[in-house]
C-alpha cells in the first residue's frame, strides 16, 4: 500500500507539472489555431504518459531488490555493481531506466584456470524479467512497425512513424524489428498445416473442425492460383545455370493463391431463368516464395480454414500454366477446374498484335470477333480462327510462332473454358481475380521501383502482408508472443 501511495503521489506530481506546460503552451500560442492546440495537447499527453510509464518501470526496479550478492544465470556467483540506466524504445517514444546490475565475481582468467566457458560478466535480472534482455523497442513498437511493413516501404513506415509519433526509428531498425516478426508467422503457419495434416492422418478431429461440421453448408467456394516473379539481389540464391552467364539481379517465383466463399449477385444468368451470378464474399490469401508442391498444402489450409469441407462444390481458377491444374487434381479433386476469362483473353490479343502489327482496325475486328467466340464457350473457333492467319515468323530466340504457341494453349484447356455452361450454374467466371491477388499481394508491396529482397526479407513481407488482408495479424501476434 505504501509504494502504490508513493507511486500514486510521483504520478499526481508529474501530472500536475505536464498541466502546467500545457497551459503556458495554449497560453503562448493565438488560441484560436484549433490545429495548434490539438498539436500542443497531443505532444504534452504523449509526453505525460511516457513519464508515467517511466515511474512505474522505475517502481518495478526498486520492487526486485537490490541484493549485494546474488547467483547469475550463468551459475556464478555476481556482485551489484550499482544502478545502470537502460533505454527502451517504446509506443510514446524512449524512456530509460534505472535498473541493478551485477557482475560475475569470478574474471575471465579465474574461469579459464578452472576449465570454465567465458562467461558475459554481467546482467541485469530486471532485463530478463521485463524480456529487454535481447531487445531495445518494446513489443509495441515492433508489433506496429510490423503491421505498417506489411502495408510500406522501411523507408515509408520510418517517415509514418516519425509524422505521426514523433520518435525517430531508422529503415534498418524497421528491418530488425519487422523481419523476426514475419519469420515467426511463416513458422506458425508451416506448424498450423503440419497439425492439420497430421489430424487428417490419424483420424482426430479437432474441436474447430467440430464446430465447422455443424455449421451451414456453404454453395460454393473458390480457390484462384497464379504466380508472379519478384527481383532477389544477386548472391542471396543460388543462381541457375543460365543466371550465373548473366549479370544483375535474380528473379524468383512466387505462388499467390485466393479463396473465397460465393455469396449472390445481382446479375442474371442470361442462359438460366431465375440464376444469379455469384459474386465474390471476402477474399483470404495465401502466398509463398517456393514451389508448386511445397505450397499445395499451404493453399489447401487456407481453403481448408474457409470451410471447404462444407462446401456443395468448388470451383478452381487460374491461367492455362501447367502446375495449377496439376495442384488441383491433387488438392482439390471433383473441383470445377475453370480458365478465368481474363486469362482466357490475354493469348487472342497476343495473336492479334503478332499478326496484325501494322493494322489497328483489322487487329482490333480479329481480336473482337475471336474474344466473342470465347465467351461463348466455342474454343474450337477460336484455334480455327488462329489456324487461319497466315504463318508468322517466329519471335527472336523461338522455334515457333506466336499463333502456333496459343493454338496449344486452348487445346488441352478447351473444357476449362465452357463459359456458357458455367454462368448456367451461376458460377463467377473470373476477370483476372488471380491476377489481381498477385498485384494485392505481392506487387503492391513486394516490385515496387527499384526494389530488390534477399529471400528472409521477401518471405517476411509475404507473411506480414498476407496477415493483414486476411485480418488475421493481431490473431498471429498474439500466438507468437504465447509461444515466444
Amino acid at each position: 500500500m505504501e509504494t502504490n501511495e508513493g507511486l500514486k503521489r510521483v504520478l499526481m506530481s508529474k501530472a500536475e507539472a505536464r498541466i502546467d506546460r500545457l497551459l503556458k503552451g495554449m497560453a503562448e500560442g493565438t488560441g484560436e489555431d484549433f490545429q495548434e492546440l490539438e498539436s500542443v495537447v497531443q505532444v504534452e499527453s504523449r509526453a505525460f504518459g511516457r513519464s508515467c510509464l517511466e515511474a512505474v518501470l522505475e517502481e518495478k526496479a526498486k520492487e526486485q531488490g537490490w541484493a549485494a550478492r546474488r547467483v547469475g544465470r550463468c551459475g556464478h556467483r555476481q556482485r551489484l555493481v550499482g544502478k545502470r540506466p537502460r533505454q527502451m524504445l517504446t509506443v510514446l517514444g524512449p524512456l530509460v531506466v534505472h535498473r541493478a546490475y551485477y557482475q560475475c565475481m569470478k574474471d575471465a582468467k579465474d574461469q579459464r584456470e578452472e576449465g570454465e566457458a567465458t562467461c558475459p560478466c554481467g546482467e541485469a535480472p530486471f532485463d530478463w524479467q521485463w524480456g529487454w534482455n535481447t531487445r531495445r523497442s518494446s513489443p509495441g513498437v515492433q508489433k506496429a512497425v510490423s503491421y505498417l511493413s506489411a502495408h510500406l516501404t522501411l523507408e515509408g513506415v520510418s517517415e509514418a512513424i516519425s509524422r505521426l509519433l514523433s520518435w525517430e526509428i531508422s529503415a534498418r531498425q524497421v528491418l530488425n524489428l519487422t523481419q523476426p516478426v514475419g519469420e515467426a508467422f511463416v513458422r506458425q503457419e508451416n506448424e498450423q498445416v503440419q497439425e492439420m495434416f497430421k489430424q487428417g492422418a490419424s483420424k482426430r478431429t479437432s474441436e474447430a473442425e467440430r464446430q465447422s461440421a455443424r455449421a451451414e453448408p456453404i454453395t460454393r467456394l473458390y480457390v484462384e492460383m497464379d504466380g508472379v516473379f519478384a527481383r532477389l539481389r544477386r548472391g542471396s540464391v543460388v543462381l541457375e545455370k543460365e543466371e550465373q552467364e548473366r549479370e544483375g539481379d535474380v528473379y524468383r517465383d512466387i505462388k499467390v493463391g485466393a479463396v473465397f466463399l460465393a455469396q449472390p449477385g445481382q446479375e442474371r444468368s442470361e442462359l438460366a431463368p431465375g440464376v444469379f451470378l455469384d459474386t465474390p464474399g471476402p477474399i483470404r490469401y495465401g502466398a509463398r516464395r517456393t514451389t508448386a508442391e511445397a505450397f499445395a498444402p499451404l493453399l489447401y489450409a487456407l481453403a481448408r480454414r474457409e470451410g471447404i469441407t462444407r462446401a456443395k462444390q468448388v470451383v478452381v481458377l487460374g491461367d492455362g500454366a501447367h502446375w495449377i491444374w496439376r495442384l488441383a487434381d491433387e488438392q482439390f479433386p471433383g473441383a470445377v477446374q475453370m480458365v478465368d476469362a481474363y486469362h482466357a483473353r490475354e493469348p487472342v490479343w497476343d495473336v492479334a498484335r503478332a499478326a496484325f502489327a501494322a493494322e489497328s482496325s483489322q487487329r482490333e475486328e480479329w481480336a473482337t470477333h475471336v474474344i466473342d467466340a470465347l465467351a461463348q464457350g466455342r474454343i474450337e473457333e477460336v484455334i480455327a480462327a488462329i489456324q487461319r492467319l497466315p504463318p508468322l515468323a517466329p519471335p527472336p530466340g523461338r522455334s515457333r510462332s506466336v499463333a502456333e504457341t496459343e493454338a496449344e494453349y486452348f487445346r488441352p484447356t478447351a473444357e476449362r473454358m465452357r463459359y456458357p455452361l458455367f454462368r448456367a450454374q451461376g458460377m463467377h467466371v473470373g476477370s483476372g481475380g488471380a491476377e489481381a491477388a498477385c498485384k494485392v499481394v505481392v506487387s503492391t508491396r513486394a516490385k515496387r521501383a527499384g526494389m530488390r529482397w534477399t529471400p528472409d526479407g521477401l518471405d517476411a513481407i509475404l507473411a506480414l502482408r498476407t496477415a493483414v488482408l486476411n485480418a488475421a495479424f493481431d490473431q498471429r501476434w498474439f500466438a507468437c508472443r504465447q509461444t515466444a
